[in-house]
């Protein structure tokens, strides 16, 4: 019980720290997106750097702004972060299933 209130002090701390701020709902999308590319095994490790780069821009995305422009731009970066982190982790895959079959 004693923990359970120090995180809804925690939450209601948060909430007039972040009073007035607003958190895009596209944040969301862009977690998600980068969680499923996490997730994928054949991917996860193709593109470590771009990952990294991913994950700040979603953690960045997801803390509330007074801005909504500022909001939106952070989750357009997220969004453009995760999918560039996508893509080179599939060029990679393609270019070692490439070399697997030039191998033959």
């Amino acid at each position: 019980m004693r923990g359970s209130g120090i995180a809804v002090l925690s939450t209601l701390a948060s909430c007039f720290h972040f009073q007035g701020a607003v958190k895009d709902p596209g944040a969301d999308r862009a977690r998600a997106d980068l969680s499923q590319l996490q997730a994928d095994p054949q991917l996860a490790s193709r593109a470590p750097q771009a990952l990294k780069e991913a994950e700040d821009a979603v953690n960045a995305a997801e803390v509330p702004q007074k801005d909504p422009a500022l909001s939106t731009h952070l989750v357009y970066l997220a969004d453009r972060k995760v999918q560039t982190a996508r893509a080179l982790a599939e060029a990679h895959v393609a270019e070692d299933q490439l070399k697997a079959l030039q191998g033959r």
